[in-house]
């Protein structure tokens, strides 16, 4: 049997049709599935488990997912505020903010007060700044940080502070660093943490 020239137009038609249909429908179906996995991929705002250890951490505040959009929850603790002066009652979330580029990366380190009025601060999770004695140089004080947890990598202009990047920084990470790096280093009068604004 031949077909005629209408009716394979109309097969073709009909096939591509089809096609277009099925194909569209499995691109849904498969985007739909990219979402679900990543709404529960560890650090998810929405999956309530850390990037790096899978713990829990409780749900973010609203203000802190409309400042940092689509970020990664790294890590969370209570109670290890590093803030100045410290919290007695806190959360601390380390968020790693998205960019198409490694160097739009960044950690932010929020701490949110949990009482009174629960205000929520902002500051550079892998960065602090550093103040040494007069006298001391840049390379004096290199050559007395563990490289693989410390390196300088340039001066504030304004304040003559050196930024210190420091590999660990999880928020009992941070507070260690700011409590022990000037006992271990006399020569450092002061550590403090960078703000960051949203």
């Amino acid at each position: 049997m031949v077909l005629s020239k209408k009716e394979r137009r109309i097969v073709i038609v009909i096939g591509i049709t089809i096609g277009v249909a099925c194909s569209s429908m499995l691109v849904r179906y498969a985007m739909q599935q990219k979402t679900m996995k990543s709404e529960n991929r560890p650090g998810n705002y929405e999956s309530q488990m850390t990037a790096k250890d899978k713990n829990k951490f409780p749900p973010l505040p609203e203000e802190v997912i409309k400042s940092v959009r689509n970020g990664v929850v790294v890590y969370f603790d209570y109670n290890q505020s590093v803030g100045n002066p410290p919290l007695k009652s806190c959360r601390s979330w380390v968020l790693e903010t998205t960019g198409s580029f490694r160097s739009e990366r960044l950690f932010i380190l929020v701490e949110q007060n949990i009482y009174p009025g629960n205000s929520i601060n902002y500051y550079r999770a892998s960065e602090l700044y550093l103040s040494i004695m007069e006298g001391e140089t840049e390379e004096e004080i290199t050559e007395k940080l563990d490289p693989r947890a410390y390196r300088i990598i340039g001066k504030n202009s304004k304040t003559n502070e050196f930024i210190l990047q420091i590999r660990h920084f999880s928020p009992s990470d941070i507070k260690k660093t700011i409590e022990d790096l000037p006992t271990k280093i006399p020569s450092i009068n002061g550590i403090r943490l960078v703000r960051w604004t949203p």
